[in-house]
């Protein structure tokens, strides 16, 4: 009996052993060598992705390095220098507004100097109230040959015209004069005198300018469309100071 029994309790031990190994918790031995493996892998760093890994970058040359920051250097500097160019053109030349046309000009004192000077006959309109002139200046026609009177005109700080004078006209300095805008075929008639209308468009909206030639004198008057009154009277105003008129 004692033989049978030691026996069945070894199987019993052995199956015990199988069972032990499939469910129960491991030893004491087991499960600090366990937790040692775990803390181990903890403590230890990651490591940086080699190359073909993924997230590896390759770390920049000397001379890569140098090339880069020599390209931010000169991005700064070209923003730089383009803002000290462009800044100075904003401010001398502020958005339109009433006050946009105030400055004022002693046009029959410039023309003096320029009859003077050039030997050449500009205009000088007499305004009437509430009518001056923001500027007045001669143009050599460095570029073309062309020399020619220019004034501002202003009426009440919303209407303005642009008034060009010569006596060296021709087709393309007045192709020029006028933005090559192109004649509409019809004509304006101010005091028996027949302007000639052309339109030229724009993003700022279509100008409306009329030409004709008094004596030895070519004229241009350019104004925004819809300012036919306006045109009308700074063209009689040409037309009363024009020389040989």
């Amino acid at each position: 009996m004692c033989g049978r029994g030691l026996g069945r309790r070894a199987a019993v031990v052995q199956n015990g052993a199988v069972q032990q190994n499939e469910s129960t918790p491991p030893s004491g031995a087991d499960a600090a060598a366990q937790q040692g493996a775990a803390q181990g892998n903890a403590a230890q760093p990651q490591r940086a992705p080699l190359p073909g890994e993924p997230g590896f970058k390759a770390p920049l040359t000397a001379s890569q390095a140098k090339r880069a920051n020599q390209t931010v250097k000169g991005m700064i500097i070209s923003v730089v220098l383009t803002l000290a160019v462009a800044l100075p053109v904003v401010f001398l030349n502020p958005s339109s507004s009433k006050h946009t046309y105030e400055g004022r000009v002693d046009v029959a004192e410039i023309a003096q100097q320029t009859i003077t000077t050039e030997g050449f006959k500009a205009i000088s309109p007499a305004f009437p109230q509430g009518w001056y002139a923001n500027h007045a200046t001669w143009n050599t026609g460095a570029a073309d040959g062309v020399a020619f009177w220019e004034i501002g005109v202003v009426q009440g700080d919303d209407h303005y015209a642009q008034v060009l004078q010569t006596d060296k006209a021709n087709p393309s300095w007045i192709s020029l004069a006028t933005d090559a805008s192109t004649p509409t075929g019809r004509s304006v008639d101010v005091d028996g005198r027949a302007w000639q209308e052309r339109t030229h468009p724009s993003d700022k909206g279509d100008k409306t300018i009329l030409t004709t030639k008094i004596g030895d004198y070519t004229y241009v008057i350019t104004a925004d469309a819809g300012q036919d009154d306006f045109l009308s009277q700074t063209a009689q105003l040409v037309q009363k100071a024009a020389p040989g008129a």
